[in-house]
């Protein structure tokens, strides 16, 4: 038992020691939201992340990599039509009716996915229309071996609902970014 409470103090400040830098890393993203040509909202946030395009990749693609720094109970199928599947519920299940799950709509291998949300029985603030919109992340790769991560919601709408959901996620994309950014600059050291 002793063994076991040790274990899970030791993961505790691990955790906290990875939000942290996760926090201190908000300010490399980037706010590059726009309105498009039909008035629609398009939230739009920017990283530059020091790691390597396939590091990303496999942060965003791989199951194990994804469990580490996004979601421990989360389920990836990643083809054309397969999902990212996310459980609230630390026991929660692959399939249950709670989990957030997006639909991959279309990838180019290490520069883009795109998906959309499909319905659950609960989520962010506004999310009965969370399935109307389109979600892009582009990986840009730079100079010096960064890269560039764009994450785009485009079809924002006029409307309650639509306003819940922009302002729910204009307020978490960015920690989701500081996040991966944490992670992807850590997985080169062995974190």
């Amino acid at each position: 038992m002793r063994g076991l409470l040790v274990a899970a103090a030791v993961l505790s400040v691990a955790a906290a020691a990875r939000a942290e830098g996760a926090q201190a890393d908000l300010a490399a993203v980037r706010d590059t939201s726009s309105v498009d040509q039909t008035g629609a909202r398009l939230l739009q946030d920017t990283v530059r992340i020091h790691a390597p395009v396939h590091t990303v990749w496999r942060a965003l693609t791989d199951q194990a990599a994804y469990r580490a720094w996004a979601a421990p109970v989360s389920f990836i199928d990643f083809r054309i039509g397969g999902a990212i599947e996310v459980a609230f519920d630390p026991k929660g299940k692959e399939g249950d009716p709670t989990n957030l799950k997006q639909q991959i709509t279309a990838y180019v291998p290490e520069r883009m996915i795109a998906f959309r949300n499909l319905a659950s029985t609960v989520g962010p603030p506004g999310f009965p229309v969370y399935p109307q919109l389109a979600i892009v992340m582009e990986l840009r790769p730079l100079p010096g071996g960064d890269t560039e991560v764009v994450l785009s919601q485009v079809g924002y709408r006029q409307g309650k609902d639509f306003d819940a959901l922009y302002g729910f996620f204009k307020s978490h994309n960015p920690e989701y970014l500081a996040e991966l950014k944490a992670y992807a600059e850590g997985a080169g050291k062995g974190s």
